[in-house]
């Protein structure tokens, strides 16, 4: 059927399939019955681009807004990532979406990385094989993905201007190895390329890389081009992409003069253009009963097995009403949490759906005080030092049997396009546990939520317990 329908395409019809009918949505062809696929960024829910604002989503488009990537791999639970791709493309068969762009599967090179939260380990394997499983659970539901950014994407800085230059070995064993064990487990049907150079060649035009997914690990999908991440798309496609995001008017006149002058064969835009065509070729997802609270209930779900303890001494943890009579939260992360990182990540999620550790604790610790005490935002260096409220802090936690400290990054560090500025919490913040710890000689626990890895600081020897919450999604 592929053939039989692939040879009735003429020139021109071949060429669009190389590109797409509008940013987020392939082309198609009419006259043949060959209907558009429509796409959505991910990788950790359904964002929509048209009409959509977090304050105030269409009831249509209230994405599911899954955990961040970096909380799913520390479960380090294989089935779990096939439960988060399976309820991911539920979203995506409910609102019309074919493919989802995601998961990513970069290595974490660069602690400070704004995109860290995207991607799943810094350990190759664990790398690869979480994200086969997120495929796969994607794929269940008749959801295709775009793994990526292949390859050696490793920083936000100047991604459109690096080069990554590596030997062979290193490139193949740490940076490729996740991509190769997702291709050969999961066969996703197309994988996106990234912006930066490898070894001085742009991403979208290195026939190295392109040789080894096709002829070495058998991909048989499309390589689709990252946003903007073409230079050239006679060398592109001449190189082994196949697919470029948007439309692009000039195609046909670019390619006909590529032809005459021999930068192209028009074997290589057929293998492309065959490649678009079968995936074009794939069913429709069938509709699915959906169920709004069962979303919720695995974000949460994936939300408590990701998180990390890293610290508990003398059994601090966990908090119950056996324990403890007055526990004091400390931190606005407390009452607004850091939830999802932004750029093309950001998932617009109906806002009677974010939970928050102050209001959850309260309904589970039923006879027990919780209290609030906001002290720092989130959103940014406070202009001046928070040491001089130290006096009515001391006051407010005077009579808690327990302070619950609650930071990690800035609003604004977990992003695309830039880099965190410091993977240690802010030092105003240092300065409170410590207070808390060693003046006031309470017990102390401080709760992380950041979407990359933090380092423990001296006020790690302060508290008595730690726990990596990463951004933990909705719930």
């Amino acid at each position: 059927m592929l053939d039989e329908i692939f040879n009735k395409l003429t020139f021109e019809e071949k060429l669009y399939l190389l590109v797409g009918y509008a940013s987020m949505e392939t082309n198609g062809i009419e006259r043949l019955g060959i209907e558009r696929k429509k796409m959505a960024d991910g990788p950790h829910g359904v964002r929509f681009h048209e009409n959509c604002n977090v304050d105030n989503v269409p009831s249509e488009k209230d994405s599911t807004c899954f955990p961040s990537l970096s909380l799913l791999a520390s479960t380090f639970d294989k089935e779990m990532a096939f439960k988060y791709g399976e309820y991911l493309g539920r979203d995506c068969v409910e609102m019309g979406i074919d493919l989802i762009l995601g998961p990513g599967l970069n290595i974490k090179r660069l602690i400070t990385c704004g995109r860290n939260f995207e991607y799943m380990s810094e350990d190759p394997v664990l790398a690869g094989e979480m994200a086969a499983g997120y495929v796969n659970g994607a794929k269940s539901v008749g959801i295709a993905t775009c793994p990526k950014h292949y390859a050696a994407n490793n920083q936000e800085e100047y991604r459109i201007e690096t080069s990554v230059d590596i030997d062979e070995r290193t490139l193949r064993e740490i940076y490729l190895k996740p991509f190769e064990i997702m291709v050969k487990k999961s066969h996703p049907q197309t994988i996106m390329s990234s912006y930066n150079k490898i070894n001085s060649i742009w991403a979208a035009e290195n026939k190295f890389i392109y040789d080894i997914l096709k002829d070495e690990w058998g991909f048989d999908g499309v390589v689709v081009s990252d946003w903007g991440a073409v230079h050239n798309m006679v060398k592109s496609i001449a190189s082994g992409l196949d697919y470029k995001p948007g439309i692009m008017p000039t195609i046909i006149e670019e390619f006909e003069k590529a032809l005459a002058e021999g930068e192209i064969t028009m074997q290589e835009i057929d293998n492309s253009a065959k490649r678009v065509l079968k995936f074009l070729l794939t069913e429709k997802p069938k509709k699915l009963p959906y169920d709004r609270e069962k979303q919720h209930e695995v974000c949460r779900e994936i939300a408590s097995a990701g998180a990390v303890l890293l610290k508990n001494e003398n059994k601090v943890l966990p908090i119950t009403k056996d324990k403890y009579k007055k526990i004091t939260l400390v931190g606005e992360y407390a009452v607004n949490p850091l939830y999802m990182g932004q750029g093309s990540a950001e998932v617009f999620c109906n806002k009677k759906h974010i939970e928050n550790p102050f209001d959850e604790l309260k309904k589970s610790l039923s006879g027990v005080e919780v209290d609030y005490y906001e002290l720092y935002k989130k959103s940014s260096f406070v202009e001046s030092m928070i040491w001089a409220k130290s006096g009515e802090f001391i006051q407010k936690i005077k009579d808690s049997d327990l302070v619950v400290f609650f930071t990690g990054s800035m609003t604004s560090e977990d992003t695309e396009q830039f880099d965190r500025l410091s993977a240690k919490i802010n030092p105003n913040h240092e300065y409170m546990i410590r207070l808390a710890s060693k003046i006031c000689g309470k017990k102390v626990v401080v709760v992380m939520q950041s979407g990359g890895g933090l380092i423990l600081g001296q006020w790690n020897d302060y508290v008595d317990g730690v726990v990596q919450a990463w951004l933990g999604g909705e719930a």
